[in-house]
Protein backbone atom coordinates (compact mmCIF):
# COMPACT_ATOMS: atom_id res chain seq x y z
CA UNK A 1 0.00 0.00 0.00
CA UNK A 2 1.64 3.62 -0.96
CA UNK A 3 1.30 5.58 1.94
CA UNK A 4 1.09 9.64 2.44
CA UNK A 5 4.09 9.54 4.66
CA UNK A 6 6.01 7.13 2.12
CA UNK A 7 5.35 9.61 -0.80
CA UNK A 8 5.96 12.58 1.50
CA UNK A 9 9.90 10.69 2.38
CA UNK A 10 10.19 9.51 -1.36
CA UNK A 11 9.77 12.89 -2.96
CA UNK A 12 12.20 14.80 -0.81
CA UNK A 13 14.94 12.74 -1.97
CA UNK A 14 13.97 12.28 -5.34
CA UNK A 15 12.14 14.09 -8.41
CA UNK A 16 10.39 10.53 -9.93
CA UNK A 17 8.43 7.21 -8.86
CA UNK A 18 7.98 4.31 -11.21
CA UNK A 19 5.09 2.54 -10.39
CA UNK A 20 3.74 -0.87 -12.04
CA UNK A 21 0.00 -1.05 -12.29
CA UNK A 22 -1.37 -5.24 -11.64
CA UNK A 23 -0.97 -5.86 -15.32
CA UNK A 24 2.92 -4.73 -15.28
CA UNK A 25 2.18 -1.58 -16.96
CA UNK A 26 5.13 0.97 -16.18
CA UNK A 27 3.79 4.18 -15.03
CA UNK A 28 5.97 7.14 -14.14
CA UNK A 29 5.04 10.56 -11.52
CA UNK A 30 7.42 12.94 -11.87
CA UNK A 31 7.53 16.23 -9.15
CA UNK A 32 6.74 19.82 -10.20
CA UNK A 33 4.94 22.34 -8.65
CA UNK A 34 2.30 19.30 -8.14
CA UNK A 35 2.62 15.43 -9.41
CA UNK A 36 2.30 14.72 -12.67
CA UNK A 37 1.36 11.18 -14.08
CA UNK A 38 2.55 9.61 -17.42
CA UNK A 39 1.90 6.08 -18.39
CA UNK A 40 -0.82 3.19 -19.40
CA UNK A 41 -2.18 5.80 -21.97
CA UNK A 42 -2.65 8.69 -19.69
CA UNK A 43 -0.95 12.20 -18.89
CA UNK A 44 -2.42 14.31 -15.88
CA UNK A 45 -1.65 16.13 -12.75
CA UNK A 46 -2.33 15.10 -9.61
CA UNK A 47 -2.69 17.73 -6.86
CA UNK A 48 -1.19 16.58 -3.70
CA UNK A 49 0.49 13.58 -1.53
CA UNK A 50 -3.02 12.51 -0.16
CA UNK A 51 -4.83 12.79 -3.60
CA UNK A 52 -1.53 10.84 -4.98
CA UNK A 53 -1.74 8.21 -2.49
CA UNK A 54 -5.16 7.67 -2.48
CA UNK A 55 -5.39 7.30 -6.25
CA UNK A 56 -2.94 4.69 -6.09
CA UNK A 57 -4.28 2.38 -3.76
CA UNK A 58 -7.30 2.46 -5.71
CA UNK A 59 -5.60 1.68 -8.73
CA UNK A 60 -3.58 -1.27 -6.96
CA UNK A 61 -0.37 0.81 -8.13
CA UNK A 62 2.80 -1.16 -6.45
CA UNK A 63 6.47 -0.14 -6.08
CA UNK A 64 8.03 -3.51 -8.31
CA UNK A 65 6.43 -5.15 -11.22
CA UNK A 66 4.79 -9.02 -10.99
CA UNK A 67 6.81 -11.90 -12.19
Amino acid sequence: MITKEFLEKHFKLHNKLVLYTPSNVKVVFTKESHFHMDGGYHNFDLMDVEDFAEFCNARDLVLEPAE
